[in-house]
């Protein structure tokens, strides 16, 4: 799927809900000092505090802001246009996102019915609490930071702003991370948003732990622990928040922070901050790898790159291409947890080796093929046989699925066409066989 999350900051849901189970430990090291101690106030941020901050993630982080990081205090409000702005320039306008949902519906990931625009925009509004732009180098705070009355009390008592200081660090994080490791270079469209996502995960893990790092001044292996549990236990909470929204905008969003935890907490714990500064020169590859950590630092299994030669062979000039993508590991969970249970929706995504999702449109119509490979031809048959149940409940056992749906195993890889006739595809299906090309993926 199209992913539409810049270098978004973190969920408010799991900030509150972190602070309000490591206050106990948080209290240890508040000191009492002197007002103004508010990050944001009076709708500008506390240069004080901003230099303060940048000073103490510049030492944990073990890096120099090689520049100045302007700050702007914007609305709930300006955040939602400039979140607005954003979707349409990444899809094209209104029409973009349009197609972009019936690709997905048509495959299964969303609803047939969708206002995609709407759910992205209320999702990003409700859940993103402050943002670093790197296309503008800009950070962009709320006018209230504040975290509800139980944790205003605190920060009063305490004279620390406790939420402001942790986005701050975190977003500063990103800043540093832009300046040092080139952010917007490694962000740009590449028609591979799971290797994408993968590497939002690592800076938003990075990020997450220096947040915390910075509170605590230091993360040792308890207080790591504590943060790693404590970001799971959130993310459910937030994940309960949205029933209206598909889960796949929502696990793309959560899953950066409770996947990228996890994943840099392992760096963090073995080879402290510095080693999270190399892991940008080698990130992994997919979200596999941030999945299963094992298949980035143990046995490395980086994906296969799948190509697809002259698929007009299949969609001929009247057929107009709506997108060409990665779906990964992650969405392939999430689109098979939407028909199956959560326990067969790990099982056949399960030993993902790579695919390719290339969607079509002619007048009312969406058609795609979908070519996957897996670690071993078990694993393909996993994927296969669960597919076989995904299609029977997506079309209702209405017999669609048998005259317009096509799926064959070869040895690893699995092949999907939907919304073709057969006859029409069995003539030509070969073609497609024979011009597939598969290559290690590289960053």
């Amino acid at each position: 799927m199209k992913r539409v999350v810049s270098y978004r900051g973190s969920t408010p849901h799991a900030k509150i809900l972190l602070l309000k189970r490591l206050l106990p430990l948080l209290l240890l090291f508040l000191q009492v000092g002197c007002a103004p101690y508010l990050v944001v106030s009076g709708g500008a941020v506390n240069p004080d505090k901003l230099q303060e901050i940048k000073t103490a993630v510049a030492a944990l982080r073990g890096l120099d802001f090689q520049r100045e990081v302007p700050v702007e205090i914007m609305s709930k409000e300006g955040m939602r246009s400039h979140f607005k702005r954003d979707l349409e320039q990444e899809y094209g306008g209104d029409e973009g996102i349009k197609t972009i949902a019936l690709a997905y519906a048509k495959l299964g990931l969303f609803p047939q019915v969708l206002d995609l625009k709407k759910s992205l925009l209320d999702f990003y509004t409700a859940q993103v609490v402050a943002f670093y732009d790197p296309e503008t180098k800009k950070l962009v705070l709320p006018q209230d930071l504040g975290g509800g009355i139980l944790l205003g009390a605190v920060q009063f008592l305490a004279q620390r702003d406790i939420m402001g200081e942790m986005v701050l660090a975190h977003e500063l994080t990103h800043a540093l991370q832009d300046q040092h490791f080139s952010l917007e270079d490694r962000l740009r469209r590449s028609g591979n948003d799971d290797k994408t996502l993968a590497f939002h995960a690592v800076a938003e893990g990075d990020a997450t732990l220096s947040g915390f790092g910075h509170l605590l001044g230091a993360i040792d292996d308890q207080s790591l622990a504590l943060v790693s549990r404590t970001v799971q236990e959130s993310i459910e909470e937030a994940r309960s928040s949205f029933p209206d929204i598909p889960e796949a905008i929502i696990e793309e969003l959560l899953f950066q922070y409770y996947g990228g935890v996890t994943f840099v907490s392992r760096f963090l714990r073995e080879r402290g901050w510095p080693g999270v500064n190399r892991l940008y020169g080698s990130p992994p590859l997919s979200t596999e790898q941030i999945l299963h950590p094992e298949k980035y630092f143990d046995l490395p299994d980086p994906p296969i790159r799948i190509d697809l030669k002259d698929l007009s062979v299949l969609f001929e000039s009247d057929w107009k291409e709506i997108e060409n993508n990665v779906m990964g590991e992650l969405m392939v969970r999430v689109l098979f947890k939407r028909f199956l249970s959560e326990e067969d929706a790990v099982k056949n995504a399960g030993g993902w080796g790579g695919d390719r999702f290339v969607a079509f449109q002619r007048g009312g119509e969406i058609a795609f093929i979908w070519a996957t490979v897996w670690d071993s031809p078990r694993d393909a048959g996993e994927f296969s046989q669960g597919y076989q149940k995904l299609l029977s409940k997506k079309y209702d056992d209405s017999g669609a699925s048998a005259s317009r749906a096509y799926m064959e195993q070869r040895e690893n890889r699995v092949v999907v066409v939907e919304g073709l006739e057969k006859p029409y595809l069995n003539e030509r299906i070969e073609k497609i066989w024979q011009g597939m090309e598969l290559k290690e993926e590289k960053f």
